[in-house]
């Protein structure tokens, strides 16, 4: 079953797993924003993250750069200030 509001890559093998989405959902809780940092050009991963904050119900906004230091060393990682979190994207960190 293929849900639409969530992209999917010409390859059909979507950025988010089952994994990613139980680190989201437990990382959200208690906050209503979500500021996305995405690091790099993934194809569908910016999209696909904004995609699924949305479906929760969060305010997003989303900001590319092109590296961190040092680098994040999990894909998804969280920070908190009061009821906002920032999550970082890295899609080449290996998990």
């Amino acid at each position: 079953m293929t849900d639409t509001a969530f992209p999917m890559p010409a390859s059909g093998q979507p950025f988010l797993t089952l994994d990613d989405a139980l680190i989201l959902r437990r990382g959200v809780r208690g906050v209503v924003a979500v500021d996305v940092r995405l690091i790099g050009h993934h194809a569908t991963a910016g999209a696909e993250v904004m995609a699924f904050l949305q479906a929760e119900g969060l305010e997003t906004s989303m900001q590319r750069i092109e590296r961190m230091e040092p680098r994040p060393l999990r894909r998804l990682v969280f920070r908190y200030a009061g009821d906002r979190a920032e999550l970082t994207v890295a899609p080449d960190a290996a998990d």
